[in-house]
């Protein structure tokens, strides 16, 4: 049992790490340009700030969890403080992800009350970037909040 206590916050956190890497990475190199009606027309995750604070959110979420594994997981005021940290880095996450969603959902469906139409049809290729990036997302928050709730349990029954 207590080798479980140990051996579960690594690997959640390995876990974790992984995913928000590679979100941030996905997200990060999803580029595509093409032509419509002859102009060249370019998509980046740079041009909109969900996007970035998503990238950056994740990689913070990545050098974090790998940072905490080095903190002793004992009952101890770093444990606590690292339970703290945990609790923030999974709400940027959380923002992060449904900020990114939001513009996403945008970018597929468009705004007709806005007058912004689509990109998805014409971008697929930035969109299945994106969405890809999303996904990853979503399962680092998932895997965080595992993190979370694991780290509660135990400090309490310690």
């Amino acid at each position: 049992m207590a080798k479980a206590r140990r051996f579960v916050p690594i690997v959640l956190r390995v876990a974790a790490a992984a995913a928000a890497g590679v979100a941030a990475i996905v997200m990060a190199t999803s580029d595509q340009t093409t032509t419509v009606f002859g102009v060249e027309v370019q998509a980046k995750f740079q041009y909109m700030p969900p996007l970035v604070y998503f990238v950056v959110a994740n990689v913070i979420a990545c050098a974090y969890s790998l940072l905490a594994l080095v903190v002793p997981t004992a009952p101890s005021a770093a444990a606590r403080l690292v339970l703290v940290a945990d609790v923030v880095v999974g709400m940027l996450l959380t923002g992060a992800a449904a900020s990114a969603t939001a513009i996403s959902v945008l970018g597929k469906n468009g705004n007709s009350h806005a007058g912004w139409p689509p990109i998805c049809g014409i971008m697929g290729a930035f969109c299945d970037h994106a969405t890809g990036a999303l996904a990853c997302g979503f399962v680092a928050v998932a895997l965080h909040f595992l993190l979370l709730v694991h780290s509660i349990y135990t400090m309490n029954s310690s």
